[in-house]
Order: C-alpha cells, then sequence, then structure tokens
C-alpha cells in the first residue's frame, strides 16, 4: 500500500510499531502548561483524546490525576495499555481505542477535565471538530476543563504541501494537518467560556511549530 493510499488511521498505527517513543517520553508543552490549572481546579478525572502513545497520560497520572485515554491507533493504545499492566497502574491509567468521530463511549457528565495535544490539528473537518467539541460538553460535568492545543496559521508549514480539504495540508511525512486562526476556534467554543485563547511555540529538530493553547470552561 503507497503513502497516497494509506488512510491516516493506518499511517499512525505504522509510525507508532516502527518508533515506540515517536513524540519522545518527556511530556509536551502543553501538558506541563496544562497540569498547573487541572490542580487549581481541584481535577480527577481526565478523559485525553488522541492520547498517541501517551506521554501526557503518563505525566498526568504520576502527578495524582485519573486518565481514561483515547486513540483511534491500536498500536498507541496496546502500548498503553502494556505499559500499564506492567508498572500496575491499571486503576490510574484506562486507555481506550476509539475514533471521537463516533459519539464518545461514557455518560454524561463523566469527567472533571478533558484535554488533547494536537488531536483537533489531525485530518477533521472543522463540522467533525464542532460535533466533538459538543460532545465533549456532553461528558464533562458542570464548570470543567476542556484544555487543548491546534496548529496555527502563523505555523511555518501553513499553507504548504499537498493541500486536503480547507486549511489542511498533508505534509512530507504522510500527516495531514489542520491549522486553525483564532477566530475560528472562538466561533468552534461558543457554547463555553473562553478562559483564554495564547499561542506557543513547539520547537522539533528542523523547524519551530506555532499552536495556539485554547483553555474552555463548561457553562452548563
Amino acid at each position: 500500500m503507497s503513502n497516497r493510499d494509506m488512510t491516516q488511521q493506518q499511517h499512525w498505527d505504522n509510525v507508532y510499531d516502527d518508533t515506540k517513543n515517536f513524540f519522545g517520553q518527556q511530556p509536551s508543552r502543553l501538558g506541563l502548561s496544562a497540569l498547573p490549572v487541572l490542580k487549581k481546579n481541584d481535577v480527577i478525572e481526565v478523559l485525553e483524546l488522541g492520547c498517541g502513545q501517551g506521554r501526557d497520560t503518563w505525566f498526568f497520572a504520576k502527578n495524582g490525576l485519573r486518565v481514561t485515554a483515547l486513540d483511534y491507533s491500536e498500536s498507541g493504545v496496546c502500548q498503553m495499555q502494556d505499559k500499564a499492566k506492567e508498572k500496575q497502574m491499571e486503576d490510574i491509567i484506562t486507555a481506550k481505542i476509539h475514533d471521537a468521530r463516533e459519539p464518545l463511549p461514557f455518560p454524561d457528565n463523566s469527567f472533571d477535565a478533558i484535554f488533547s495535544h494536537m488531536f483537533f490539528t489531525m485530518e477533521l473537518t472543522e463540522e467533525e471538530a464542532a460535533k466533538i467539541l459538543h460532545e465533549c460538553r456532553r461528558v464533562l460535568r458542570s464548570g470543567g476543563l476542556n484544555i487543548y492545543s491546534v496548529r496555527n496559521n502563523h505555523d511555518p508549514h501553513y499553507g504548504k504541501f499537498e493541500k486536503m480539504g480547507k486549511d489542511m495540508w498533508k505534509n512530507p511525512g504522510g500527516f495531514v494537518v489542520h491549522f486553525y486562526n483564532e477566530e475560528t476556534l472562538r466561533q468552534l467554543s461558543a457554547d463555553y467560556d473562553v478562559l483564554w485563547i495564547k499561542e506557543f511555540d513547539e520547537p522539533t529538530n528542523t523547524y519551530t511549530r506555532k499552536l495556539y493553547e485554547v483553555v474552555l470552561r463548561n457553562l452548563k
């Protein structure tokens, strides 16, 4: 199967099979920024969307949070499940295979917070992102936080490579990336209280990503 024919889900499975710590073992910059906010708001139960191989999942768990982590990559989730069993942390970390474009498999008011680093920057249309954010409100408790990051229109890769849809391009690594501007994020967050949207940098070996950190509070 060529890279062009491969779905993004298959691509992530292959990447995680080939590299056990694709993003490294240290938490993301968003994870580091989010932890004190979660602690300040007395968060205990966190839902993580697009957990990958779990670098932020483990960081939160080691700092006293209980994390339910979802990803549509079977490879990434299985690696997390094996690691949680090995470290006897299955009561703290629950990893599940799930495509978040489908309804979240949890009752209403299940979580104190939802966290996702670059999940919405995947191959999701604005309509799909809006639907997921609505589902997040359903499973969040009243006053719960939704903290996420997206690559933005100041990013050096914005507008480059193979166009895949509105504000989406496939880079040479085979990843489809959705970039957002602040106005779009505020429109998508209309049902939340927007606590802040601020830009931050995430350096890589070859360039520096430009992202927005978005922190929302559930108003229901």
